[in-house]
Protein backbone atom coordinates (compact mmCIF):
# COMPACT_ATOMS: atom_id res chain seq x y z
CA UNK A 1 0.00 0.00 0.00
CA UNK A 2 1.43 3.70 -0.97
CA UNK A 3 1.78 5.89 1.69
CA UNK A 4 2.56 9.52 1.65
CA UNK A 5 4.63 11.19 3.63
CA UNK A 6 5.04 15.29 3.61
CA UNK A 7 8.48 16.23 3.58
CA UNK A 8 9.18 19.82 4.65
CA UNK A 9 12.84 21.44 4.52
CA UNK A 10 13.78 23.71 7.25
CA UNK A 11 16.16 26.49 5.50
CA UNK A 12 19.03 28.48 7.54
CA UNK A 13 20.78 31.23 6.13
CA UNK A 14 24.38 32.14 7.25
CA UNK A 15 26.28 35.08 5.82
CA UNK A 16 30.01 34.81 6.12
CA UNK A 17 33.35 36.03 5.10
CA UNK A 18 36.42 33.71 4.03
CA UNK A 19 38.06 35.16 7.17
CA UNK A 20 35.55 34.68 9.46
CA UNK A 21 33.66 31.03 9.54
CA UNK A 22 33.20 30.24 12.53
CA UNK A 23 29.02 30.34 12.30
CA UNK A 24 29.46 27.81 9.16
CA UNK A 25 31.50 25.73 10.73
CA UNK A 26 28.97 25.53 13.33
CA UNK A 27 26.39 24.52 11.50
CA UNK A 28 28.53 22.33 9.38
CA UNK A 29 29.41 20.47 12.47
CA UNK A 30 25.77 20.23 13.72
CA UNK A 31 24.73 18.23 10.51
CA UNK A 32 27.28 15.87 10.62
CA UNK A 33 26.83 15.13 14.25
CA UNK A 34 22.91 14.06 13.11
CA UNK A 35 24.06 11.57 11.16
CA UNK A 36 20.94 10.89 9.51
CA UNK A 37 21.20 12.28 5.98
CA UNK A 38 18.43 14.74 6.92
CA UNK A 39 20.74 17.63 6.49
CA UNK A 40 22.96 18.93 3.64
CA UNK A 41 24.80 22.44 2.78
CA UNK A 42 24.38 24.67 0.06
CA UNK A 43 27.58 27.12 -0.79
CA UNK A 44 27.50 29.76 -3.50
CA UNK A 45 29.75 33.35 -3.09
CA UNK A 46 28.32 36.63 -2.27
CA UNK A 47 27.55 38.13 -5.77
CA UNK A 48 25.91 41.46 -5.94
CA UNK A 49 22.30 41.13 -8.78
CA UNK A 50 24.56 43.77 -11.31
CA UNK A 51 27.41 41.59 -10.91
CA UNK A 52 25.78 38.60 -11.99
CA UNK A 53 26.08 37.55 -16.26
CA UNK A 54 22.60 37.66 -17.73
CA UNK A 55 20.93 34.44 -18.47
CA UNK A 56 18.10 33.40 -19.73
CA UNK A 57 16.34 30.04 -19.31
CA UNK A 58 16.72 29.20 -23.15
CA UNK A 59 20.18 30.37 -23.28
CA UNK A 60 20.77 28.19 -19.98
CA UNK A 61 18.75 24.99 -21.11
CA UNK A 62 20.72 25.06 -24.53
CA UNK A 63 24.31 25.71 -23.18
CA UNK A 64 26.93 23.02 -22.44
CA UNK A 65 28.23 24.61 -19.18
CA UNK A 66 26.91 25.12 -15.72
CA UNK A 67 26.38 28.32 -13.70
CA UNK A 68 28.83 31.24 -13.70
CA UNK A 69 28.28 31.75 -10.04
CA UNK A 70 29.42 28.20 -9.10
CA UNK A 71 26.89 26.19 -6.38
CA UNK A 72 28.10 23.88 -4.17
CA UNK A 73 26.16 20.93 -2.57
CA UNK A 74 28.14 18.92 0.98
CA UNK A 75 26.09 15.86 2.28
CA UNK A 76 27.88 14.63 4.98
CA UNK A 77 28.47 11.16 5.96
CA UNK A 78 25.50 9.17 7.41
CA UNK A 79 23.64 5.91 8.22
CA UNK A 80 20.83 4.74 6.28
CA UNK A 81 19.79 1.30 8.30
CA UNK A 82 23.08 -0.35 8.84
CA UNK A 83 24.70 0.81 6.34
CA UNK A 84 27.46 3.65 6.32
CA UNK A 85 26.58 6.15 3.26
CA UNK A 86 29.70 8.03 2.64
CA UNK A 87 29.57 12.01 2.43
CA UNK A 88 29.61 14.16 -0.92
CA UNK A 89 30.42 17.26 -2.15
CA UNK A 90 29.28 18.58 -5.52
CA UNK A 91 29.90 22.05 -7.40
CA UNK A 92 27.91 23.09 -10.46
CA UNK A 93 30.22 25.82 -12.04
CA UNK A 94 31.16 27.08 -15.63
CA UNK A 95 34.27 26.32 -16.21
CA UNK A 96 34.36 23.25 -18.45
CA UNK A 97 36.13 20.13 -18.79
CA UNK A 98 39.01 19.14 -16.86
CA UNK A 99 38.00 20.76 -13.69
CA UNK A 100 40.13 19.02 -11.36
CA UNK A 101 42.75 20.39 -13.92
CA UNK A 102 41.96 22.97 -13.66
CA UNK A 103 41.82 23.50 -9.73
CA UNK A 104 45.43 21.69 -10.01
CA UNK A 105 46.57 23.86 -12.28
CA UNK A 106 45.16 26.95 -9.78
CA UNK A 107 46.62 25.38 -6.94
CA UNK A 108 43.92 24.23 -5.47
CA UNK A 109 44.73 20.14 -4.85
CA UNK A 110 41.99 17.61 -4.27
CA UNK A 111 43.07 16.16 -1.31
CA UNK A 112 44.47 12.15 -2.06
CA UNK A 113 41.54 10.20 -0.25
CA UNK A 114 38.96 12.17 -1.69
CA UNK A 115 37.05 10.35 -4.76
CA UNK A 116 36.23 12.01 -7.87
CA UNK A 117 32.89 10.24 -9.02
CA UNK A 118 32.20 12.92 -11.76
CA UNK A 119 33.62 15.49 -13.58
CA UNK A 120 31.31 17.10 -16.55
CA UNK A 121 30.87 20.25 -18.27
CA UNK A 122 27.21 20.65 -17.37
CA UNK A 123 26.33 18.33 -14.55
CA UNK A 124 29.77 19.26 -12.62
CA UNK A 125 31.96 17.97 -10.06
CA UNK A 126 31.28 15.32 -7.64
CA UNK A 127 33.81 13.98 -5.00
CA UNK A 128 32.72 10.89 -2.62
CA UNK A 129 34.67 12.08 0.84
CA UNK A 130 36.18 9.29 3.28
CA UNK A 131 34.88 8.89 6.86
CA UNK A 132 37.67 11.30 7.96
CA UNK A 133 37.03 14.40 6.11
CA UNK A 134 36.63 16.93 8.73
CA UNK A 135 34.11 20.16 7.92
CA UNK A 136 36.50 22.32 8.33
CA UNK A 137 38.53 20.54 5.95
CA UNK A 138 35.97 20.30 3.46
CA UNK A 139 35.13 24.15 3.94
CA UNK A 140 38.69 25.19 3.55
CA UNK A 141 38.22 23.21 0.02
CA UNK A 142 35.57 24.73 -1.30
CA UNK A 143 36.12 28.52 -0.74
CA UNK A 144 39.22 27.43 -2.76
CA UNK A 145 37.71 25.57 -5.43
CA UNK A 146 34.41 27.85 -5.91
CA UNK A 147 37.17 30.68 -6.63
CA UNK A 148 39.35 28.50 -8.72
CA UNK A 149 36.12 27.51 -11.23
CA UNK A 150 34.18 31.09 -10.93
CA UNK A 151 32.96 33.01 -14.30
CA UNK A 152 32.70 35.80 -11.77
CA UNK A 153 34.75 37.90 -9.00
CA UNK A 154 34.73 36.80 -5.90
CA UNK A 155 35.19 39.03 -3.19
CA UNK A 156 35.30 36.52 0.08
CA UNK A 157 31.61 37.07 0.93
CA UNK A 158 29.78 33.91 0.81
CA UNK A 159 26.39 33.12 1.52
CA UNK A 160 25.34 29.16 2.99
CA UNK A 161 21.86 27.38 3.31
CA UNK A 162 22.00 24.90 5.78
CA UNK A 163 18.53 22.73 4.88
CA UNK A 164 17.48 20.07 7.03
CA UNK A 165 14.86 17.72 6.52
CA UNK A 166 11.44 17.24 8.68
CA UNK A 167 9.17 14.56 8.77
CA UNK A 168 5.62 14.24 9.57
CA UNK A 169 3.01 11.15 8.27
CA UNK A 170 0.43 13.28 5.29
CA UNK A 171 -3.31 11.58 4.60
Amino acid sequence: MWQHRAVAVDHTGVLFTSEDTAEVLSCMDGLAARGDGRGWLNLQPWVEDEDRPPTSPLGRMFSSLGPAVPLATWVPRHRRGRRVVPGTLGISHAAGRFAVRRLADRGVDVPAAWAVRQDHTRRGLVFELPDAAAPGDVLTFLLAAIEALSGVETDGRWVADVAVQRSSRGP
